[in-house]
Formats: structure tokens, C-alpha cells, sequence
């Protein structure tokens, strides 16, 4: 079938790789020109890079000045790190965590510890399902707690403020937020919490391959207390290795240069548009969405309004495979979206609404769903 008219040939709507960012294709041909990834990573020219990419993000999230970013190969690898610097260890030293669980990757954050010996537990609810984060309660015998602010296999985000206030409430615990496709959409108090991290193949729209992952000095100095005590907490590139580096603009070994560079790039986009007017289109999108899923009979899958996140809209379609159905006739007229989660994975459309989703566009998937009424 034709593309939809006045579009391009193919939209990418799904929740992670999903559509590049505008500035990429230039920000790519720009970098080889200059010879970018043939670079030394330890030369001034690439610190420079390093130091202007932090200082966009630290701009674009409102990253305390005391709070490193660390550049690491995706978010999971930042959910490694932080285990292997804050929980198990065994005997006296030995360290727990605490994890809210409402999806496949807070699941996963989860089983990381756990395998680490962290000794993982927490509350669990059912997938489409948030938490009252005002009535959660850490027991004291659990280090970290684990938040995930927007569960992308299942479309329901937290309130960042009740993150926060969750955070301030256990300021004995180091309170660590996974804010994939959250971040910078909904934004976060890091002031409030010890450490964030996110990927940058979704709300960033770059290439796969780069994650970041900001920590508190307070995180950072309790990684290192547990191994000057003799407790492991990492390989070559554990959390002191990497913010010592962080000090010198540096990172640990040869790093995603050309991503680093081209998150800059994104960044810069972001504060040069607005943060105000990103996040209005994105609400307006959101809505201009489910003013479409409604029309062709599609049920939000989170049920309590509350509980539905801006970024990661989810849909329960009619019929047992309503939702590979419908994927395959999105794709048919070049509108790219992603299948549901585990049990309801024929039965659910996830749909990403990134910064790099034009309001064209949107307004386009929002018509070829809508002709689905009557198909």
C-alpha cells in the first residue's frame, strides 16, 4: 500500500529502537567528516565532546552539579553496575534490595540483583497496574530501592513527584529510578534521588548502543566503603573507576564516541526547542492518539487514567490476536508500532510518542488507525 501522503516512506512508532531524532543524519554525516570515530578517546579533542554532552544533559534533566554521568552500553548494563556496587557482598557486609514491580523491566532489575546475591524483594502488582507510591513502605533491613518511573512493556508510568517524595521519605536507602522512555518527557527530582539511568534508542532517538547513568556522591561513596571493606563490586569498570574518569571528562574504556557525540547533538535540539513546548506536544499527542484508539474500539490497557504514561501508550485491540492484527495493518501502510508484552502479546499495540514523532506524523498513524473503525 502508498505511504500516507505528505509523510515519509516509513514511520517508526515503535517503543525502542524507534524513529532517529532530525539531527541525527546530519550530526552523522558531520562526525565523519571530521573523523570523529577514529579519534583517541583520551584526547582533548573528545574530553571536549565528553564535557559538552554532559553539560547539555545537565541542562536538558536539571542534573545537580555534584551528580556524575557516567556513560555506560545501555540501561541494563546501568542496572548491572549499580547491583554489583550496592547489593550482595555476603556475611555482615551483605546488602539488599527493594524493587517495585509492575513489568518485565523492573522485573529485570530485579532478577539482576538477585542474581548478584542481593537478596531482591519487593512489591509486585499486576502488569497494567501502578503503585500509591504515598502508601509504600521500605522495610529498613532493604539498601536500595529500585523504581522504575514508565514500565515500557506494560505502559504505565509513576508520578515523578511521588518518586521523589517516596525518595525523601527512606533517606537511609539509596533510591536508584530507571527513567527509559520517561526521560526528559516526564522530568525527575535527581536532587531527590541517588542514581537515574536511561538508554538512548527511545525518548533520545539515536542509534542503540549508549547508556547513561547519573549518580549521587553519596552513591558513589557507598560503593567505595564496600570496597575499601574487601566486598566486590565490579570488574574494570565499576561505579568509583567510572566517576574518576567522569572527574576528568573521561570515561572508562573506549566508549560509544560517535553516540556520545550525537546525544549532544539531540540534547542541544531539545533545550533550542523548548522544554516546556516538548512536553505540551507530547500530551498533545498522547491525546490526539487516544482519541483515535477510542474511535477504532481499542481499550487503554492501564485502566486507571492516572496509572497511563505519555510516552508509551498502550491498547488492548478486540479479539484474541486484535493486536497483531492491527500491527500488520499499520505496517502495511508504512507506520511501524510494536507488539504487546509476554502473556498479552498478540492482544496489546505499543505505540512510542517520542520527541522525534512529529505532530504530522502523529496526526497520520492517528488517521490509519482511525480507518480501522471501519476495515
Amino acid at each position: 500500500m502508498e505511504p500516507v501522503e505528505g509523510l515519509p516512506g516509513r514511520w517508526y512508532f515503535g517503543v525502542g529502537p524507534s524513529q532517529l531524532h532530525p539531527v541525527v543524519p546530519e550530526g552523522i554525516r558531520q562526525a565523519l567528516a571530521e573523523g570523529l570515530p577514529s579519534w583517541s578517546h583520551r584526547s582533548d579533542a573528545f574530553r571536549r565532546e565528553v564535557g559538552g554532552t554532559v553539560e547539555a544533559l545537565r541542562a536538558v534533566l536539571e542534573i545537580p552539579r555534584d551528580h556524575r554521568v557516567l556513560f555506560l552500553g545501555s540501561a541494563t548494563e546501568a542496572m548491572e553496575r549499580l547491583a554489583q556496587g550496592l547489593v550482595g557482598g555476603g556475611g555482615p557486609a551483605s546488602r539488599r534490595s527493594f524493587h517495585l514491580v509492575n513489568g518485565a523491566f523492573s522485573r529485570r532489575f530485579q532478577a539482576v540483583s538477585a542474581n548478584l546475591g542481593g537478596g531482591a524483594d519487593g512489591l509486585e502488582v499486576e502488569g497494567g497496574e501502578g503503585f500509591r507510591l504515598s502508601d509504600v513502605t521500605v522495610p529498613e533491613r532493604f539498601d536500595l530501592l529500585a523504581v522504575t518511573q514508565n514500565e515500557t512493556s506494560t505502559g504505565v508510568a509513576l508520578d515523578p513527584r511521588g518518586i521523589a517524595d517516596l525518595a525523601r521519605r527512606h533517606p537511609r536507602h539509596l533510591t536508584v529510578v530507571d527513567t527509559v522512555t520517561a526521560a526528559p518527557t516526564a522530568p525527575l527530582d535527581l536532587s531527590a534521588v541517588d542514581g537515574a539511568f536511561f538508554s538512548v534508542q527511545k525518548l533520545f532517538g539515536l542509534p542503540a548502543g549508549l547508556g547513561v547513568l547519573v549518580v549521587s556522591p553519596r552513591l558513589v561513596e557507598r560503593v567505595r566503603e564496600r570496597q575499601r571493606s574487601g566486598v566486590p563490586v565490579g570488574g574494570y569498570m565499576h561505579i568509583p573507576a567510572l566517576a574518576a574518569a567522569a572527574d576528568r571528562d573521561e570515561t572508562g574504556p573506549t566508549p560509544n564516541m560517535l553516540g556520545i557525540r550525537l546525544l549532544g547533538d539531540v540534547a542541544r535540539a531539545f533545550l533550542e526547542r523548548g522544554l516546556d513546548a516538548l512536553r505540551h506536544d507530547a500530551q498533545a499527542s498522547a491525546e490526539r492518539i487516544h482519541q483515535a484508539a477510542s474511535r477504532a474500539g481499542w481499550a487503554p490497557f492501564p485502566t486507571r487514567e492516572e496509572d497511563r504514561s505519555r510516552t508509551v501508550l498502550v491498547f488492548r485491540v478486540p479479539g484474541e490476536d486484535g493486536g497483531t492484527r492491527e500491527r500488520t495493518r499499520l505496517q502495511a501502510r508504512r507506520f511501524e508500532v510494536s507488539s504487546g508484552y509476554g502473556p498479552l502479546k498478540e492482544q496489546l499495540v505499543r505505540i512510542a510518542n517520542f520527541p522525534a514523532h512529529s505532530p504530522e506524523a502523529v496526526e497520520g498513524l492517528a488517521r490509519v488507525v482511525e480507518e480501522g473503525a471501519s476495515s
